[in-house]
C-alpha cells in the first residue's frame, strides 16, 4: 500500500495577502495587521513567511518584505506550496 503526497505550487511568497500579485505595501500591511492587531492570519501561512523561517509570520517577515519592497532586498524564499515565481 502507497500514500503518496504530491505538493504542488499554490501560492506566491510574500503575497500575504492573496492578491496573486508581487509582493507590495498591501502584503506589508496585511502582516502588520495580522502579527500586531490578531488579523486574519495568510492562507496558506507560507504566504506571510517571507524569509522561510518555518512557523506564523512574525516580526523579522515584515522588516523582510519592507527590505524587499522598498530597498531591493532579496525576493521572498519560496518554500512548500508558495513556490510560484514572484511577478
Amino acid at each position: 500500500d502507497w500514500n503518496f503526497f504530491i505538493e504542488s505550487c499554490l501560492a506566491i511568497p510574500g503575497d500575504a495577502n492573496g492578491s496573486g500579485g508581487s509582493p507590495n505595501l498591501p502584503d506589508i500591511i496585511y502582516l502588520v495587521n495580522h502579527v500586531f492587531k490578531g488579523g486574519p492570519a495568510p492562507s496558506p501561512l507560507c504566504r506571510g513567511d517571507a524569509n522561510a523561517s518555518g512557523g506564523s509570520p512574525n516580526l523579522p517577515d515584515i522588516i523582510y518584505l519592507v527590505n524587499y519592497v522598498f530597498k531591493g532586498g532579496a525576493a521572498p524564499v519560496k518554500s512548500g506550496v508558495c513556490c510560484l515565481d514572484i511577478l
